[in-house]
């Protein structure tokens, strides 16, 4: 039978067609399945999707009721208030402890402030060295996709510096990680064509932070929010939240050290 007769046949009286036969069909056409499925079922629009999948209340609820035992109320007046920042700065440092030796070399290794890399940890495992995302193949305490762990593995190999290869692996987890910030500082840095900023000057994070949290082709866009599907759902990536929420907590954590 030819598909494409009857794909047009199928349209034509508004019937649904199967995944497998869209697949079939490009296919035949020599285009890219993937590409195609894309274009033709266009994303809802981002402020219908953002009401559907952003909570209103704080997007870091769910983490916090596990792993953050004080309110952002407390959180936002750590900022300047010692005794607020005590409690922040002393439970976050509590949950990293187990891992301050990695994460100081981390630090060195690839010139990153340790309570950037500490903060990122919190934001995206809660210090949970099982954590494993529903939506990717990002695990461990930074989080870090397959594809992103494999090249830190074979990269830093080349240099001489091995880690196991398993992302459940504190160590391999953070120092994977760091490897990765540092690209995005440094890819960060070129697309805004800001080579003066200083590493260790937490707010020059903020880019290379959105960058990690989106990849760097999101993290490139001026879109604050972006769409993204993972695991089959519908997924918004709000960068400026994630970026405010690591250089928040780093901030803190370098008040009381």
């Amino acid at each position: 039978m030819n598909l494409r007769l009857f794909f047009k046949y199928t349209l034509g009286r508004g019937l649904i067609l199967g995944p497998l036969l869209v697949f079939l069909l490009q296919i035949q056409a020599g285009a890219d399945v993937w590409e195609a499925l894309q274009n033709r079922y266009a994303p809802e629009s981002l402020s219908k999707a953002t009401e559907k999948q952003t909570p209103k209340h704080d997007p870091w609820a769910r983490l916090r009721a596990i792993y953050l035992p004080f309110s952002e109320a407390i959180e936002t007046a750590a900022l300047t208030d010692q005794r607020a920042a005590r409690k922040v700065s002393g439970h976050l440092h509590r949950a990293l402890r187990p891992y301050a030796h990695i994460i100081n070399d981390a630090s060195r290794r690839f010139r990153i402030p340790p309570e950037i890399i500490g903060a990122v940890i919190m934001a995206e495992s809660g210090g949970n060295s099982r954590a494993r995302a529903s939506t990717s193949t990002a695990k461990g305490l930074m989080q870090t996709i397959a594809g992103t762990f494999r090249n830190a593995r074979e990269d830093l190999l080349s240099q001489g510096i091995h880690i196991e290869d398993d992302p459940f692996n504190p160590q391999a987890s953070i120092i994977a990680g760091a490897w990765y910030l540092d690209r995005m500082y440094r890819q960060a840095a070129m697309d805004r064509k800001r080579p003066d900023l200083n590493r260790q000057d937490i707010a020059s994070w903020r880019y290379p932070v959105e960058y990690y949290y989106a990849g760097p082709g999101h993290g490139r866009k001026k879109k604050k929010r972006v769409i993204i599907y993972a695991g089959g759902k519908q997924v918004v990536i709000d960068k400026p939240s994630y970026s405010r929420k690591v250089l928040k907590w780093a901030e803190i954590m370098g008040k009381t050290g």
